[in-house]
């Protein structure tokens, strides 16, 4: 696609100090709730990576390399990846490649690679999909939603390759996984356990109630808490 090669992620606000956390969105790249997040007065602040054009559909594993490269660059030396569905594979990928400069990954909705069936949703007619993935309602009514079916659609075979590839990322800081008692996508804890299998530190998992997109409504506290805790 024109332009996927000189594509890359772009952290709001940018990196400016040792410390920052950065939260990577699922497919459809929804951020704007993080601003509730950064209300005045809470630190550390949450920034926002999104891509850098949001209809080009890089793999999972180039995204990763992005951010990790991106985080490298900032020089930035306490750094916590928070990522939600399909942005925790990006931030497990991102792991991989940093060392020093990562204290801690926070992965919401989203079972492990080998534990995350391959997903039909692909197959799925235009507003059918889009009702699946609980797209904004401004997005379902327009004219360009075939487009945005047809970025989606792409996202999922990319996910679906993503989970039959080998070998699988490791981690060498702790993870927090967190599930939402109401989503296909998270709320067996057994498969949330096997998170363990993708860091040499420790895992701790956690359940909350709702659904897929409860990370939008997420207190900023609780995300915080986590945040702390990864970081000891």
């Amino acid at each position: 696609m024109g332009g996927q090669d000189s594509a890359s992620y772009v952290v709001s606000p940018a990196i400016d100090g040792d410390q920052a956390v950065i939260f990577v969105p699922g497919l459809g790249g929804r951020t704007k709730f993080v601003d509730r997040w950064n209300e005045p007065g809470r630190e550390p602040v949450i920034r926002r990576a999104n891509w850098s054009e949001p209809m080009s559909v890089p793999s999972i594993d180039e995204r990763g390399a992005a951010l990790a490269s991106l985080v490298a660059d900032s020089g930035a030396t306490d750094v916590v990846l928070v990522g939600h569905s399909m942005g925790a594979l990006v931030c497990l990928e991102a792991a991989e490649r940093l060392e020093r400069q990562l204290r801690g990954i926070v992965v919401m909705c989203q079972y492990p690679p080998h534990r995350t069936p391959v997903s039909p949703l692909a197959e799925l007619p235009d507003r059918a999909l889009a009702e699946e993935i609980e797209a904004p309602l401004h997005i379902m009514d327009t004219v360009a939603l075939p487009e945005y079916a047809r970025l989606w659609r792409s996202e999922y075979h990319l996910l679906n390759r993503y989970l039959e590839s080998d070998p699988r990322p490791m981690s060498n800081a702790p993870i927090i996984a967190v599930g939402a008692t109401d989503d296909a996508s998270s709320w067996d804890t057994e498969c949330l356990n096997d998170w363990s299998h993708y860091t040499t530190d420790w895992l701790s998992v956690h359940m909350i109630g709702g659904g897929h997109q409860i990370v939008e409504q997420l207190p900023a506290e609780t995300l915080r808490e986590w945040v702390r805790k990864v970081r000891g």
